[in-house]
């Protein structure tokens, strides 16, 4: 409202100094001959050009058309892509285009649409099967290992336990027992020795006191006193041999042994308890690798199976019957010009990015931005043509759908149209441009004037007020309810009735007001 008092301020403001131009030389404005009729947005009303400046009201059509442009869209598009399952460092992320279906190309359901550049995708299926083989084979090898494991896990712990067992044993035997009897061995070898010295050295003694009483010896008395001092002398060289052995046995094998065997028993005392310590955890390893690669395994065929699917799905092919558009719609506008290069041979596409849409061209709307002025005319359910650019003589039915309550981009609304399309219009495809024009607004029979006649209150700028003509033809302020306004037209409610006679200008002198001295709009 506030907007529409500006405005019929201005276009006050502008008819005074008009008027105020014409007489800026000092003299009246020229004067036609008679009365001359305008139309304005279809509502007929007499003018008067001459001094007064007055307008007779008259009923007639008061009509608010909007005017925009508009993109034709399809109802039933369908995007195509490569979208692949598996988007691993072996997967495709970019592909080569081989062969790809023009722009424009009619197509049913099922035809080949683009063929890519295969080889890569069938290196990594051709990798990972034979991963998947190798795998196999040590999952084999594992899970055979793992029961032998799980076996041989007590049985080497118990081995461990008994050697520990036996060490500590045959330490403290050696402590009680052996060591002692060793040396008492070794003492009594060396007691046996010095008495066989001793018997052997009585009897050398016994012989030679025996034969020297004899003033003769014979050979056989010499004979045998030689042998009995070789038995002295070999005697004395066993008990030297046997004190030597002795001494060897308790000065160094014994505290040798003794030393060994508290060697052995710390040897099994720390192989016993690492046996305790890592053979579980071992065997608890063996079991987790396994499990893993079992996991490994499950993923490698999950990936090997994606890539596969992702191989055959690399042979696209239509999803519908339709139009082959290239490239993706977005608020009816297409990006064909960026994406038919990539579909060129050795042209490269993206994953995921839509490069050819299915459109099936009916049944078409029109997709159209309004501007924000014109937003508040705009509902849903208004009717009114739309004109396509490429056969202006072509004129559809159309009826608005819906239009978006918040800015699409700035000052802008996005509106979507219904529109009928004969059959006989198969020329119109999705992308055409057209015009629509919209009845907002329509009355056959209102009270419309001209915009300069109609005056803002001074206090309330919510009312409004004209200059009628009384029975004595002077100018009376009156007020009036507006309805709509449009161009230069304002129609009136309540207020004015047809036949009465308004001014276009503020009057130089207004009676019956407050202000009637003022020139100008407040």
């Amino acid at each position: 409202m506030v907007n529409l008092v500006r405005t019929l301020g201005c276009l006050a403001l502008a008819g005074l100094f008009a008027g105020c131009e014409g007489l800026s030389d000092g003299k009246p404005a020229a004067k036609p001959d008679k009365p001359v009729a305008k139309k304005v947005n279809g509502t007929s009303g007499k003018v008067d050009t001459g001094p007064q400046g007055k307008h007779k009201v008259g009923k007639g059509p008061f009509k608010i058309e909007i005017t925009f442009t508009g993109i034709l869209e399809a109802e039933e598009m369908t995007e195509v892509a490569f979208r692949p399952d598996y988007k691993g460092l072996v997967g495709p992320s970019t592909l080569t285009v081989l062969k790809a279906v023009d722009h424009g190309t009619p197509i049913r359901k099922g035809d080949p649409l683009i063929r890519f550049d295969t080889a890569r995708i069938d290196r990594a299926i051709r990798d990972l099967t034979n991963e998947h083989l190798q795998a196999e084979l040590t999952i084999r090898l594992a899970a055979e290992e793992l029961p032998l494991l799980e076996k041989s896990t007590p049985v080497e712990l118990a081995v461990a336990e008994r050697a520990m067992k036996q060490a500590d044993e045959d330490l403290a035997k050696f402590v009680k027992v052996d060591r002692a009897e060793a040396i008492k061995a070794a003492d009594f070898v060396v007691k046996n020795a010095a008495n066989y010295l001793e018997y052997a050295k009585e009897e050398l003694h016994q012989l030679e006191k025996m034969y020297r009483a004899d003033d003769m010896r014979e050979e056989t008395e010499e004979i045998i006193l030689k042998r009995q001092r070789n038995a002295v002398a070999s005697a004395t060289y066993s008990l030297k041999r046997a004190e030597r052995q002795r001494d060897q046995v308790v000065k160094v094998d014994m505290p040798r042994k003794e030393q060994a065997l508290k060697d052995a028993l710390v040897k099994m005392t720390h192989a016993l308890d690492k046996a305790k310590s890592t053979l579980p955890l071992t065997l608890t390893q063996k079991r987790l690798a396994l499990a893993k690669l079992k996991y490994d395994q499950a993923r490698s065929v999950a990936r090997l199976h994606k890539l596969q699917k992702d191989r055959q799905a690399m042979n696209i092919k239509a999803p519908a019957d339709g139009i082959v558009y290239h490239g993706k719609c977005q608020r009816g506008h297409w990006n064909t010009a960026a994406v038919t290069d990539k579909l060129q041979p050795s042209g490269v596409v993206a994953a995921d990015e839509v490069i050819i849409t299915i459109v099936n061209p009916r049944p078409l709307f029109v997709r159209a931005l309004i501007e924000e002025k014109d937003w508040h005319q705009v509902r849903p359910g208004i009717k009114g043509k739309a004109v396509a650019t490429a056969n202006s003589s072509l004129k559809l039915a159309a009826k608005v759908d819906k239009i978006s309550a918040v800015p699409v981009s700035p000052g802008h609304f996005e509106t979507r149209v219904a529109i009928e399309v004969p059959k006989d219009a198969e020329a119109l495809m999705p992308g055409m441009a057209c015009t629509i024009r919209l009845m907002s607004y329509s009355q056959a029979n209102a009270l419309a004037v001209p915009a300069s006649a109609v005056f803002p209150d001074e206090v309330d700028d919510d009312k409004h007020f004209v200059y009628r003509a009384d029975k004595t033809g002077k100018p009376v302020k009156r007020p009036v309810t507006v309805g709509k306004s449009f161009g230069d037209k304002v129609e009136i409610v309540a207020g004015l009735d047809e036949g009465d006679e308004i001014w276009l200008e503020r009057p130089a002198e207004t009676p019956n007001s407050p202000t009637g001295n003022k020139k100008g709009n407040s």
